[in-house]
């Protein structure tokens, strides 16, 4: 019982201290509070590197990470326009289907995991459907799977055909092949495994 009487005021004795500071000094913490500013980072500039990559390969490695990891932002960042095209392409059709069955449809997107609502995905760009879908946890575990090896390929044109090569822990291999093309001095995804097919 003593013990326990000397470990309440053992706890005790701390907290009390920490209450009972004068008002001054309840005070000017008070105002330093008040007058503190901290710095959020913006969203795009937190998650992104430094250095966005150029090259074919550390790009590919980067595009194939960023899909592993939900990365939306790394993805919206190397995807070609071309690409864009393509996704801008599906995003019409899912618009279609939500005009002409809004409740199936959304039934569908929300299975999928997509938090959006018919309105919200009317106003969609082809780059926020990209960046919605990759965050999905179907898509990500679509790439999680699978390591990835890059073929030999030669650079003498501003599009290139890189093999790749998908293997699971079971052993099985995926041949896929990824386009790229040139955009401002750097290259970018136009095809690759799965980057044409949405929930």
């Amino acid at each position: 019982m003593k013990s326990m009487l000397l470990l309440s005021a053992v706890i005790l004795l701390p907290a009390s201290a920490a209450f009972s500071q004068p008002e001054e000094e309840a005070a000017s913490a008070e105002d330093s509070l008040q007058t503190t500013e901290v710095a959020v980072p913006s969203e795009t500039t937190d998650s992104l590197p430094a250095e966005i990559p150029t090259q074919p390969t550390p790009v590919l490695e980067s595009f194939f990470l960023a899909l592993k990891e939900g990365d939306s932002l790394m993805v919206s960042e190397l995807v070609s326009e071309e690409a864009l095209e393509g996704i801008d392409m599906m995003l019409d059709i899912l618009k279609d289907n939500l005009d002409d069955d809004t409740e199936t449809t959304l039934s569908r997107l929300t299975a999928a995991g997509y938090r959006a609502t018919a309105d919200e995905i009317d106003d969609w760009s082809a780059r926020e459907y990209l960046t919605h879908t990759v965050v999905l946890p179907v898509m990500k575990a679509r790439y999680s799977m699978y390591q990835m090896q890059i073929g030999d390929f030669t650079i003498d044109d501003d599009e290139i055909v890189v093999p790749l090569v998908f293997a699971n822990a079971a052993g099985v291999e995926l041949h896929v092949d990824a386009t790229m093309s040139m955009e401002d001095d750097a290259w970018r995804v136009t095809s690759f495994m799965g980057l044409n097919s949405f929930p």
